[in-house]
């Protein structure tokens, strides 16, 4: 199993395509700041997207997906002079089609919007949403979405065009392998400038090393025995990683063993020297001390405080 695989079945991604909006010029509507990763793909038509913090607008057009992984507070209209209505007013309005369904405009040019969004366990922790920037842009080809994208795009637009038995389940399986997808078309089109984690998974021997972080992290590694396991000498592996993914090794290392560790404290009734020895420490002791330093509360207070 692969790294960012591992990361993605421990932050439990749920998403879902929460509506399909049929407009009609003259449209706006506003997404409000969410707790969570909003994402919306372009149908058909085109329309302006205009997002908090961000000075200029950016054009979408039909095939075009585009995540804002932060959740924050953006609009979407045919024409920035058009009047705006918030997106949560609409799918509350009885004469909307169905829960999948909204119907807004005024008559004119029409464009069809998918509307969804990704939340994670633990969201304040996780270590995927620091990697993601605040938005991802994918750009379709010729008024469609590129081909890897496509197939996926088109099954959603089937699922959400009526309502189908047993069609939230699909759609719910079908907006995560978007998002994953997403995901997956950032790490590609890294440049040479970015770090992260999830730019080292381009990179073989850090693929490897990150992969084994992840899948045990209570072995009792060292910078030596890593660097070995990729056949790397101390030094060359040890200045590639913090350049790669912006961080020292072990720094790295402490931070996935502190999430795994908060992750079992609240879905679990372990107790404390049994998870420490999950995580890759010797004792209870040290354990607590590592994950108050991280956390600025101790392994039971934190326990208590999700329950």
């Amino acid at each position: 199993m692969d790294a960012l695989t591992e990361v993605l079945k421990s932050v439990q991604l749920q998403c879902v395509v929460h509506c399909r909006a049929d407009l009609s010029a003259p449209w706006g509507i506003e997404i409000d700041r969410v707790n969570r990763s909003e994402f919306h793909v372009i149908v058909q038509g085109s329309c302006w997207l205009e997002v908090e913090d961000r000075k200029e607008p950016i054009l979408l057009v039909g095939g075009d997906f585009v995540v804002l992984s932060k959740g924050t507070t953006h609009r979407l209209r045919d024409a920035l002079e058009s009047p705006i209505v918030r997106l949560k007013d609409l799918r509350a309005d009885s004469s909307c089609q169905g829960q999948m369904r909204v119907q807004y405009g005024g008559g004119g040019t029409r464009a069809t919007v998918l509307c969804g969004n990704a939340s994670f366990e633990n969201h304040q922790m996780n270590p995927l949403l620091p990697a993601l920037p605040s938005l991802i842009l994918i750009r379709g080809k010729d008024g469609k979405a590129v081909e890897w994208l496509d197939l996926t795009l088109k099954a959603i637009a089937w699922e959400t065009a009526d309502d189908r038995p047993g069609s939230e389940m699909m759609i719910a399986y079908l907006s995560n392998i978007l998002f994953i997808q997403a995901i997956r078309a950032y790490v590609a089109s890294f440049k040479q400038d970015d770090a992260g984690w999830l730019r080292a998974l381009r990179d073989p021997q850090l693929s490897v090393v990150l992969t084994l972080i992840h899948q045990s992290p209570e072995k009792n590694w060292t910078v030596d025995s890593l660097a070995k396991q990729v056949n790397l000498s101390r030094s060359t592996f040890a200045a590639r990683f913090k350049e790669q993914v912006g961080e020292a090794p072990l720094q790295y290392l402490t931070q996935w063993r502190m999430y795994r560790a908060s992750r079992l404290l609240r879905s679990t009734d372990l107790p404390l020297v049994a998870i420490a020895e999950q995580v890759g420490y010797q004792s209870e002791a040290a354990f607590s001390k590592a994950f108050k330093r991280q956390n600025r509360q101790s392994p039971g207070e934190y326990r208590k405080s999700k329950h």
